[in-house]
């Protein structure tokens, strides 16, 4: 499937009456339409709301900024997924086609959900705790902002791949940053981390850990954070197996915070993946029939009961 930046340069924008073009929000959108390159090719249609800043205080407007993809027509109260891309916190961008691929589409098209894709400070400028705080601040946002949107501020779900995997566990296990923001963990109903490593930083090289974290490197490990009655959602673990991707530490991590959750009575599948790479593992997710695809689809149902709106813990 192409990815979102892709289709408004390769598919076709929709050219509707301008009635039909006007809304109610005054933000730069592309009305975006054409079919899905894979079987059964259905129909596409959404709105993309651009470099929405949700901190002004950063000195940074763009990496505190986000995007918005609304299903085309809006539907009403639709739960939220927020994505965090990766990049190793030194490159990657909400927009990035390889972060992204079929993820806006899927997400709005096939299962109705709002999907935003949010951007935080890169190092040196987003050194830990500084990028955590914008993922829980682009949350706080969120909550605050998106039934203006159509979607549902009590269904908001995270997603998040490589390093921006490892911002989203720090986000969804220690309550400080979302307190922060003025919220509290509860605003997060689930948590879906693809192939990240790294979840407890007393097993990281010493000379990384100081890098990151400096002395905070303890109270900032997200299994360390971990506990019962919490708050702390449900999550979901993909990662790639071994024989595609060397030297990688993501399943054993995977497997270790997994664990931990489990031990505090937090639901947290771990779903290897043997036919995908490291960038695999994040690219194939909404193409039918793909095991990642299946995996978000069966984690996600399991949260929410049949009427889709009472979330299930």
């Amino acid at each position: 499937m192409k990815p979102i930046l892709s289709l408004v340069a390769t598919l076709i924008v929709l050219v509707l009456p301008i009635w039909l073009m006007a809304d109610e929000h005054d933000i730069s959108h592309v009305h975006v339409g054409g079919r899905l390159a894979h079987p059964p090719f259905s129909p596409v249609n959404l709105v993309w709301y651009q470099d929405i800043v949700f901190d002004d205080s950063s000195g940074n407007l763009k990496a505190t900024s986000l995007d918005v993809y609304v299903p085309d027509p809006e539907i009403a109260e639709a739960p939220v997924m927020v994505y965090v891309h990766g990049g190793g916190y030194v490159v990657g961008d909400k927009a990035w086609h390889k972060d992204l691929d079929p993820k806006p589409e899927y997400f709005t098209n096939k299962l109705g959900y709002i999907f935003v894709s949010t951007n935080y400070r890169l190092l040196p400028e987003g050194k830990y705790p500084t990028n955590t705080q914008d993922v829980a601040n682009a949350l706080a946002w969120v909550h605050e902002n998106i039934a203006a949107f159509g979607g549902d501020p009590e269904q908001i779900f995270m997603m998040a791949h490589s390093a921006g995997a490892g911002l989203a566990s720090q986000v969804g296990t220690n309550e400080v940053f979302l307190e922060n923001a003025g919220k509290e963990m509860s605003l997060i109903k689930g948590v879906i981390l693809i192939d990240g490593s790294g979840y407890d930083f007393s097993s990281m090289a010493p000379e990384q850990r100081l890098e990151r974290y400096g002395n905070d490197w303890l109270r900032a490990s997200p299994v360390g954070n971990i506990g019962p009655g919490k708050n702390i959602p449900p999550y979901l673990f993909l990662h790639v197996g071994e024989g595609l991707s060397p030297g990688s530490t993501s399943a054993q991590s995977a497997v270790d915070m997994a664990k931990a959750l489990i031990d505090a009575g937090i639901r947290a599948p771990v779903v290897s993946l043997d036919h995908v790479e490291h960038f695999g593992a994040n690219e194939r997710i909404g193409e039918p029939g793909d095991i990642t695809t299946a995996a978000v689809e069966r984690f996600l149902g399991a949260l929410r009961d049949p009427d889709r709106k009472q979330m299930i813990r």
